[in-house]
């Protein structure tokens, strides 16, 4: 029995390993579980061509992480509402389906188009896309340049302090993933006006409107455009304040990041993903 007890103790100690190990997996998995769970919206259960008309055998609900989930998109409360639309554009399998994908009747003006709770606001860029590779409905990150102001030059010349009076000069990202509504004049895809506008009006908060506002009156606003379905956004600890002081460091640090990522290549009607840069 002695020469059993050390074979006893050991079976026991594996044992609890194996256990302690499997509640740990279990509750890794049960974390990942949870930061995928949020509101359910309307996603696209396959590929859905454009000038589809929508049946329910293509919708079906999905569990998205809130902060991933864009203004417009639509709930089961909504599905009635699409159902005999037809699509503006292709909407890929497991995508959100939002009220901006449809080709409906517009009964109302240009405020139709606004999505509740959110207003319209008009921004002129001068870098970034050109407004004329932007359409209504596309994604948007918009970026912005300012030169500190010489308070003591202001109080010197007892004058406003402007943002062209000093070569300090910083960029930084305002607003990620905001929803164009027009361009130049143009709120629906079909119009014919609005060709190659550096004007697009965009959904927006009143908060961020103010922001929007202060900014393209300091300074000057650019656009960076997203892919369709592309709703990701980055915490403000990963979004660089651009300085001259700070840019060589900066371009450090992307060199370093660009080393090794996978980009996408369209080959006729399929799209390759390829990894670039490793060695």
């Amino acid at each position: 029995m002695k020469n059993r007890l050390p074979i006893i103790v050991a079976l026991v100690a594996i044992i609890g390993s194996v256990v302690a190990i499997r509640v740990y997996i279990k509750r890794v998995q049960q974390q990942a579980e949870d930061k995928l769970r949020g509101p359910k919206i309307l996603v696209a259960r396959r590929d859905i061509a454009a000038g589809k008309e929508i049946d329910g055998s293509m919708i079906q609900e999905s569990e998205r992480p809130a902060s991933l989930i864009p203004a417009q998109a639509l709930t089961k409360k909504d599905a009635a509402l699409i159902m005999g639309q037809k699509t503006r554009f292709k909407i890929k399998a497991n995508q959100p389906i939002l009220a901006s994908d449809f080709e409906r009747e517009r009964t109302g003006g240009f405020e139709s188009v606004i999505p509740p709770g959110e207003r319209a606001f008009t921004v002129s860029l001068s870098s970034g896309v050109p407004g004329g590779l932007i359409q209504p409905s596309d994604h948007v990150d918009i970026l912005a340049t300012f030169a500190l102001p010489d308070t003591s030059k202001a109080v010197a010349d007892k004058k406003t302090p402007s943002w062209r009076d000093r070569s300090d000069m910083v960029n930084i990202v305002l607003l990620q993933n905001v929803t164009v509504l027009a361009v130049g004049n143009t709120f629906m895809l079909d119009s014919s006006g609005g060709a190659g506008s550096d004007q697009i009006t965009i959904a927006v908060t009143l908060p961020e409107a103010q922001l929007l506002m202060f900014a393209a009156q300091h300074g000057e606003l650019g656009a960076v455009l997203r892919k369709h379905d592309d709703m990701a956004t980055l915490s403000r600890q990963e979004l660089p304040r651009v300085t001259f002081t700070e840019l060589e460091s900066l371009i450090g640090n992307l060199d370093t990041q660009r080393k090794d990522r996978i980009i996408e290549i369209q080959k006729g009607g399929e799209v390759e993903h390829v990894r670039v840069g490793a060695e």
